[in-house]
């Protein structure tokens, strides 16, 4: 049997991981989240899922989607790490420098909050961020 239809990755090794999420644009890859992780490439599937009750979840999630719908290819990179959270705060550090990320849109609390709402701000956010990469 083939399996053309099919894509491959490597089976990760190691359950600690610090991870970028961001789209290609013109050949480049501009970074919109950062996080770590314990449960490797499992932790991708919470962002699918993107479960409202679930504040980043449902933010990176709905992020996701959205760029999708406005014509992106998103990407994640992710490396190995001993000491994620560290990593973390250093590329969040990093790239604050050059863009605003969606790590930095405020949660909410899920029993009080409205759901069409918070998906607007996330909107909102990927509006702006793609406005921003546009001017480049």
């Amino acid at each position: 049997m083939k399996f053309n239809n099919f894509e491959t990755i490597t089976f990760p090794q190691a359950p600690e991981i610090v991870y970028v999420l961001g789209i290609e644009f013109k050949g480049e890859f501009a970074p919109f989240y950062v996080g770590q992780t314990s449960r490797n490439v499992g932790r991708f599937g919470d962002y699918v899922s993107a479960k409202f009750s679930a504040s980043t979840d449902f933010k990176v999630g709905e992020a996701v989607k959205y760029f999708k719908k406005r014509g992106c290819s998103v990407k994640i990179k992710f490396k190995k790490s001993d000491r994620k959270e560290k990593e973390e705060k250093n590329l969040l550090i990093a790239l604050r420098k050059d863009t605003t990320l969606l790590n930095d849109l405020r949660g909410y609390n899920y029993k009080t909050a409205n759901e069409n709402e918070e998906r607007q701000k996330i909107h909102q956010f990927v509006d702006e961020f793609l406005k921003r990469i546009l001017k480049r």
